[in-house]
C-alpha cells in the first residue's frame, strides 16, 4: 500500500462518475468541472493504487476489471452517503426527488404537470435527468426512474403507468398526399436511434414488407423526430397516449387509420427500501393519479383506433 495519503474525496467522486458514465466528458458535465480536471482526478487515483482503472483510446475510455470493481463500490458508497445526508437533513431543508425519465415523457407529460405537484408539495424539489439507458439503482443517485419497457427489472418496485401504441404523424399538408400505409413508399420516414426497428415493425403489422420510404432521416430522440415531422420533413412514429400532450402536436395529425401496434408501456420504478420513503411515495401517488385522470379524457385524434 502506498505511503502517500489516499486520494481526496473529490478525486474518488470524479472517478466514480467517470466509471458509472463510461465517459470523462459526461462526468465533467455532471460534476460541473472540466474534462481535464476529471482526467487529473482519475490519474491521481490510478497513481495511488499503482494500477490502471481505464483502458484509453482516441475516442473513449473503458474500465479495467479493477476499475469496474472500484467504480461499483464507490458509486454504492456515494449513493448511501447522499441518502444518509438527505435523511439526516430531516425537516431542516427541502426534500429532493431525483427522477430519471425518457425525453418524450419528460417534455410532453412530466414537465407540463410539475406545477400541480409543486402546488401540492411546496417543500419538495424535483431534479430531472433525461436518459434512455437503464438506471442502475445500486450505483446511481436516482430515486425514481420512468422507462418504456415490456417488463421492469426484477427486484424493484414497479408500477405500470400506461400502455403505448405507435402511430404515424405528419403535417396536414403531407397528410393530404397519404391515403393509406402503402403511400409511405413516397414519403420520408423519420427513424429514431433508440427504436431502430420501429418502422419495420409498424409496417409489418400493417401487412407491408419492403416499404422503405422515398428517403429516411435518423435522429436520437422521439422529441427530435416530432420536431422534424412538425417542420414537414417527413413522417414520424409517435407513441399514444403520451404524444398527444407534446407541443409539436399543434402542427401534426394522424394521416390515415392503421392497425394498432404495441410500443411497450411506461413503468415507474424505485428501490424496494423506498416503499416507506414519504417524499418518494408522495411523488409516486401523485403521478399515478395524474395518469388515471388522463385515462378518463376523451381520445384525441384517434385515427388508429
Amino acid at each position: 500500500m502506498s505511503a502517500k495519503p489516499p486520494p481526496s474525496l473529490a478525486s474518488l467522486r470524479a472517478f466514480a462518475a467517470a466509471g458509472r458514465l463510461q465517459s470523462l466528458r459526461d462526468a465533467a458535465r455532471e460534476l460541473r468541472v472540466t474534462a481535464s480536471a476529471v482526467s487529473h482526478h482519475v490519474r491521481t487515483v490510478e497513481e495511488w493504487l499503482n494500477t490502471p482503472l481505464f483502458l484509453r483510446s482516441a475516442r473513449q475510455v473503458r474500465l479495467t476489471e479493477a476499475g469496474r470493481q472500484l467504480s461499483d463500490r464507490l458509486n454504492r458508497a456515494f449513493t448511501e452517503l447522499n441518502q444518509a445526508l438527505e435523511e439526516a437533513k430531516g425537516e431542516t431543508g427541502p426534500s429532493v426527488i431525483r427522477v430519471s425519465a425518457l425525453p418524450l415523457f419528460t417534455s410532453a407529460y412530466l414537465i407540463p404537470r410539475l406545477a400541480r405537484f409543486e402546488a401540492q408539495f411546496p417543500g419538495v424539489s424535483i431534479q430531472i435527468e433525461t436518459s434512455h439507458r437503464v438506471v442502475d439503482f445500486d450505483s446511481e443517485v436516482v430515486d425514481v426512474a420512468i422507462r418504456n419497457t415490456g417488463r421492469p427489472t426484477p427486484g424493484l418496485m414497479a408500477y405500470k403507468l400506461m400502455d403505448l401504441r405507435t402511430v404515424p404523424l405528419c403535417t396536414p399538408a403531407l397528410a393530404a398526399e397519404l391515403r393509406s400505409p402503402e403511400d409511405l413508399e413516397r414519403a420520408t420516414l423519420i427513424h429514431i436511434a433508440s427504436r431502430p426497428h420501429g418502422w419495420t415493425e409498424w409496417l409489418k403489422a400493417q401487412g407491408l414488407r419492403g416499404v422503405e420510404g422515398r428517403a429516411s432521416v435518423r435522429v436520437d430522440t422521439l422529441p427530435a423526430a416530432l420536431d422534424l415531422a412538425a417542420h414537414g420533413r417527413g413522417v414520424a412514429l409517435g407513441m399514444t397516449p403520451v404524444v398527444w400532450d407534446s407541443p409539436q402536436m399543434e402542427r401534426l395529425i394522424v394521416p390515415f387509420p392503421s392497425v394498432p401496434v404495441s410500443a411497450g408501456a411506461y413503468f415507474l420504478v424505485h428501490r424496494r427500501q423506498d416503499r416507506t420513503h414519504e417524499t418518494i411515495q408522495a411523488f409516486v401517488r401523485w403521478l399515478r393519479r395524474e395518469v388515471r385522470a388522463d385515462a378518463a379524457r376523451p381520445a384525441r385524434q384517434a385515427a388508429d383506433s
